[in-house]
């Protein structure tokens, strides 16, 4: 509003200029008239190009005026515009953000999936690769069942006898087993009169004398020793220090006593055996060794007890095939039996010959595992199965033109065509 009245004021101020002239050139107007007629048109054209001058300034000015105005009331609008707009665009790029997240998801989402039928399909494929083999392998199997032989279940049971013979060596070490079986397969062989069999069966000569060249191992038998000797550790006699000296002393006694005759004799020999008695009182170590004493009821329990955990011990060894434990065990026992019984006793002697010939028995022999005759039946049973193959291809062609030459009918001599 000030700037308004400012330009009122110049404009009220231009005018005022203009007529002031015109009021100061009235006294001379009066003196030269002929100046004034020849100024009139002069004055009036500068009058009118002030008031035209003046109207475009306040047009000028009121224009100015509005257009501020115009200005200073739409600019809020215009803000309050601009921030909606800057909102909505805001909005629309938060938008856009959840939309460009959403076909990302939507994108890993497919290709996972594409990557999931691909496994599938993968699997699916293998799947068929595996069941058409398998339908390979079931024609074959029907092919080779409708033209089966004899020959053919004669070698199937060939085969079947030889890896049950490896099952008997491999689980039960049953040599004797072993032979018998691998003898049969060979007979069986043998009777089929072929010459394709030969090499399985050297390969089967071959493994039935390795066998029979090991010694026989009975381990029932030997386990059954050992159950002997563990009851008979309860009866075994204690070693006594003097039972020896006893014993020479009583052959002197009887010698002496079979050359006395005389009644002087048998005074002295009464007289001698008082003497011996006495002597019998104390034992004399003529060898220099520690005399051991009779052990304890306690410790000679422990004693037996220790011998039957030992000789449990072997059993468990011998059935597993661990032959350092076994011969360890075995040991002990003899050390103790040695140690503290009467050797001289015959159930003491023969405890130890029963156990001198267990430890000699080896409880885990290398045995010959016939994988030669094995092997070679299985590429005789290839070789045979090829063949069989070749005969069923040539008897199903030779079929086959049997068929076409059966439907052929022969041209008569007329007949051109």
């Amino acid at each position: 509003m000030t700037e308004n009245n400012k330009q009122d004021q110049q404009v009220d101020g231009a005018i005022e200029a203009i007529q002031t002239p015109a009021e100061t050139d009235s006294p001379s107007s009066d003196t030269t008239t002929a100046a004034e007629t020849k100024a009139q048109p002069l004055s009036y054209n500068a009058v009118f190009a002030s008031v035209s001058l003046g109207i475009s300034l306040i047009a000028l000015a009121t224009s100015g005026w509005l257009y501020y105005q115009s200005t200073q009331s739409t600019l809020p609008k215009e803000i309050a515009m601009l921030v909606e707009a800057q909102t909505n665009l805001d909005n629309k790029i938060d938008t856009n953000t959840v939309n460009k997240a959403q076909l990302n998801q939507l994108v890993e989402q497919i290709s996972r999936s594409e990557h999931t039928l691909q496994k599938q399909t993968e699997q699916f494929s293998a799947a068929q690769i595996q069941q058409d083999d398998k339908l390979t392998t079931l024609e074959t199997k029907l092919n080779r069942i409708s033209h089966t032989t004899k020959e053919d279940w004669k070698l199937a049971e060939a085969e079947y006898l030889i890896r049950l013979a490896n099952q008997r060596l491999l689980l039960e070490s049953d040599n004797s087993g072993a032979v018998t079986l691998l003898s049969n397969a060979d007979d069986i062989l043998n009777a089929l009169e072929d010459p394709i069999v030969f090499a399985t069966r050297k390969a089967l000569a071959k493994d039935i004398q390795a066998l029979k060249s090991l010694s026989q191992f009975d381990l029932e038998g030997a386990y059954l020793k050992l159950n002997a000797l563990y009851d008979n550790v309860k009866s075994l006699p204690q070693r006594e220090p003097s039972k020896e000296w006893q014993a020479n002393v009583a052959e002197k006694v009887t010698t002496e006593n079979s050359t006395i005759d005389t009644a002087t004799g048998k005074i002295a020999s009464v007289l001698g055996s008082f003497w011996q008695s006495i002597r019998s009182l104390v034992v004399i170590n003529y060898h220099h060794k520690p005399i051991t004493a009779l052990l304890p009821p306690a410790q000679y329990q422990q004693l037996v007890t220790g011998i039957q955990l030992q000789l449990d011990i072997a059993q468990v060894a011998l059935i597993k095939g661990e032959p350092v434990i076994y011969q360890q065990a075995l040991s002990r026992v003899a050390n103790a039996t040695t140690e503290h019984f009467e050797t001289q006793s015959n159930q003491v002697v023969s405890f130890l010959a029963s156990l001198t010939t267990l430890q000699e028995l080896n409880p885990a022999p290398e045995l010959p595992m016939p994988r030669d005759s094995l092997v070679a039946m299985k590429e005789l049973m290839k070789t045979w199965s090829q063949r069989g193959n070749d005969d069923v291809v040539t008897d199903s062609i030779s079929s086959q033109v049997d068929m076409e030459d059966r439907t052929i009918t022969p041209l008569e001599p007329g007949d051109k065509s």
